[in-house]
């Protein structure tokens, strides 16, 4: 399990019960807490965000478009020197 950076607030399913609205304007604020079972990470609470939707004709101009010479050249260099692997063959 990854451990907590300093910086991220706790808060305790116990303190949540305790004051939840204060969280909440927190939250609504920006912050960001990491929810707490018996001191293990059990939840990330992070102010909601609405998705962002991408018109069909945009996303197809885009990929219409040639990519980047340079991008190719550092791909194809890539995959010269580092063969392609199934990240999950090893599970």
């Amino acid at each position: 399990m990854a451990e907590l950076v300093d910086a991220e607030p706790t808060i305790s399913i116990g303190q949540l019960r305790q004051n939840p609205t204060a969280m909440i304007r927190a939250v609504r604020q920006g912050a960001e807490y990491v929810l707490t079972d018996h001191g293990v990470p059990a939840a990330r609470i992070i102010p909601f965000q609405r998705q962002a939707w991408v018109r069909f004709g945009d996303v197809r101009d885009v990929l219409r478009e040639p990519a980047d010479p340079e991008w190719i050249r550092v791909i194809d260099e890539m995959r010269d020197t580092a063969p392609l692997r199934d990240p999950w063959g090893s599970m």
